[in-house]
């Protein structure tokens, strides 16, 4: 997601990275501190390691937008409550597609009809964590158990999250597919322009 933030910007930002080693493309700091000029918004879509990185940027009054999964829930409340009491903006998604909203709403209407569910969760073996974070967020809005949830780790395969209602007449499959990374880019780029309005 870094690159294709990159991609999508450069050429409207100056863009600096937060970085252990040297970056090709940006010009990169250890420390957010370190960095010599005014910054609009931090954008992260690392790993969890940055955490303290938000926790720094947002005590200095820095909106900053976060898709990094593997942070825990109790870790996003802190960031919220921190944001609020440093007067700034603080937004954390596991997800930022479009199709994910539609998604979550079609599950409220499922959920109230049927009380069986299996939940399937397929990415590529590249992803790190398991439950992902969009499985993690969907099952604490389906109140069912992260344990419930079903990660596959396949070579190559597209993010998908699959929930299957059922009774003992019928079932409901309700399932989205990330085609392409930038599925993610035009919720993120919503947002963006949202808070950099206010």
């Amino acid at each position: 997601m870094g690159s294709q933030i990159y991609d999508k910007y450069k050429d409207e930002f100056y863009i600096v990275g937060i970085d252990e080693i040297k970056h090709k493309a940006v010009e990169t700091f250890q420390d957010i501190l370190d960095v010599p000029y005014p910054i609009d918004v931090v954008v992260d879509f690392s790993s969890i390691e940055a955490y303290e990185t938000l926790v720094q940027a947002i005590k200095k009054g820095y909106i900053v937008l976060s898709g990094t999964t593997g942070y825990s829930f109790e870790q996003i409340d802190v960031l919220y409550k921190l944001a609020a009491e440093y007067h700034t903006t603080f937004i954390w998604k596991a997800n930022y597609a479009k199709g994910i909203k539609l998604f979550s709403k079609l599950l409220e209407d499922c959920k109230k009809e049927f009380e069986i569910l299996d939940f399937v969760e397929i990415h590529a073996t590249s992803k790190k964590d398991a439950p992902s974070g969009t499985a993690k967020v969907l099952a604490k809005s389906l109140d069912i158990p992260e344990n419930k949830i079903q990660s596959l780790r396949i070579n190559q395969a597209p993010a998908i999250h699959e929930i299957i209602f059922s009774s003992e007449d019928e079932r409901v499959y309700l399932r989205h597919e990330i085609l392409q990374k930038r599925a993610f880019i035009t919720g993120f780029d919503e947002d963006l322009r949202k808070v950099l309005r206010s």
